[in-house]
């Protein structure tokens, strides 16, 4: 027998019945399809390509039967806008309004309709600006030279805008807050210029006056101008014929600033120059300012100190005058004719200060920096400075460091000549020196003794 028989391929067998994507599905029974990344994609592409026929359609149907008007102010409403506000004065009149007529008692009234009647042409219309500020002159930078011996640049000062007019006196507020400018030979009470980057502007012609503890000017804010203006001060009859406190608090009294004068600066980075102040205790006061520049003023003949400085640091004070700023005072030891703590340029707790190119004659001290109390002021430069006549100390420094005097001149003054008595004082301090003339009643050497051996602390000098 044959157990393993071959067989015969049958028509009705047919391979692979069971197809690979049909497992496990039940027979006869339609798959339902998968969706594929490709079908996704092909489907989106067509929803976007509807949604852009459709807004296309929208557009071109709004601009074919968008309304047609004329004139820039229909197309573009903003255009009508303008910059400034106008006035519009109407030069026509209006029509009158219809009177009713008169008629007989019981007599039948017409109504009459209104009718368009044709209107008069308006004239033309007629508009006003809105009022335009004063013109100004534009701002501009100048250089003002210092002394090669400092190794500095020039020193550089901004000058705001300039009015082209003037501000009449009787026009001026108690408090200005825009550049201004004094009109010629008229008096101005004092004022205060308050802001950033404006000025006061003259031409010595007219007078800014200031009474007993006031200022003719009191500057506040930052970066402050004033030029070649004139202030005339008086000094307050309780302040005159005494002894000069130089701090703003001397047991209970204030002192310092507070005595009054021509100008007081409260605001750094300001500039004073080509100005003429005299009359009051202080000439020009400043108290806690940085950048201050006081350049070819002329600060004479004010019964305390030309200018006044506390706490003022990297300033510069450059081709002043200081002049017979002086005064007498009765003390407990008596009279005293000159001095009284009076001083062409007194500075105290100052930093970093340039002092050049300065001119001094008669005054108490000519430059003095009084370092008592822990108020020292250290690090100054003296260069290009004379002194004339100063009844008591040309250049007077105490207990600093730092400071340094190149080229400076003291002597008697020639067209009197009266003598200068010190030189300098240098007691407590460590100086440098350099270059300078010192010929006054007391030699240098007697002066370094003397203002050696007034002080326990030592005192040293570094010529170079």
């Amino acid at each position: 027998m044959k157990f393993r028989r071959e067989r015969k391929p049958s028509p009705w067998l047919v391979q692979d019945i069971y197809l690979r994507d049909t497992w496990g599905s039940p027979f006869n029974v339609p798959r339902r399809r998968r969706w594929s990344l490709r079908r996704v994609f092909v489907t989106a592409m067509v929803v976007f390509a509807i949604v852009d026929l459709a807004l296309a359609a929208f557009f071109g149907i709004a601009f074919l039967f968008q309304p047609r008007t004329s004139g820039i102010a229909q197309r573009n409403p903003t255009r009508a806008v303008v910059a400034r506000a106008v006035t519009v004065t109407p030069q026509s009149t209006p029509a009158p309004a219809l009177q009713p007529t008169a008629v007989s008692a019981g007599a039948p009234t017409a109504v009459v309709e209104p009718t368009n009647l044709p209107q008069p042409a308006a004239a033309p219309t007629q508009v006003a600006l809105a009022p335009q500020p004063a013109p100004v002159l534009p701002g501009r930078t100048i250089s003002v030279d210092v002394p090669g011996t400092l190794n500095l640049a020039a020193l550089s000062v901004q000058i705001p805008n300039e009015p082209e007019n003037c501000t009449p006196a009787q026009a001026m507020p108690d408090v200005v807050d825009r550049s201004i400018k004094l009109c010629g030979g008229q008096t101005y009470r004092p004022f205060i210029l308050r802001g950033s980057d404006i000025g006061v502007f003259g031409d010595k012609s007219s007078v800014i006056q200031s009474q007993g503890r006031g200022y003719g000017i009191i500057l506040e804010g930052d970066r402050l101008y004033v030029q070649n203006v004139m202030v005339r001060g008086s000094t307050d009859p309780g302040d005159a014929n005494s002894w000069l406190c130089l701090y703003p608090d001397c047991g209970g009294n204030t002192g310092g600033a507070a005595y009054g004068g021509g100008i007081l600066v409260r605001s750094s980075n300001t500039t004073v120059m080509d100005s003429d102040v005299a009359g009051g205790v202080a000439g020009i006061a400043a108290e806690r300012v940085r950048g201050l520049k006081l350049i070819n003023n002329r600060l004479d003949d004010s019964s305390g100190w030309g200018s006044y400085n506390f706490a003022v640091e990297a300033s510069y004070f450059v081709g002043n005058t200081f002049n017979r700023d002086n005064r007498s005072c009765s003390t407990d030891a008596g009279f005293l004719p000159t001095g009284c703590e009076s001083s062409g340029w007194v500075c105290i707790a100052c930093a970093q200060n340039v002092v050049a190119r300065n001119f001094c004659v008669n005054s108490g001290n000519c430059y003095y920096m009084n370092g008592e109390g822990n108020l020292n002021s250290n690090n100054n430069r003296f260069h290009q400075n004379e002194c004339r006549a100063a009844p008591h100390n040309c250049f007077e420094v105490t207990f600093a460091l730092g400071n340094e005097f190149v080229e400076n001149i003291a002597r008697d003054d020639p067209e009197t000549g009266t003598p200068c008595k010190y030189p300098f004082w240098i007691g407590g301090s460590q100086v440098i020196f350099a270059r300078n003339y010192w010929s006054c009643e007391h030699s240098p050497e007697t002066s370094i003794q003397q203002a050696t051996a007034s002080t326990h602390v030592p005192t040293g000098i570094v010529n170079r």
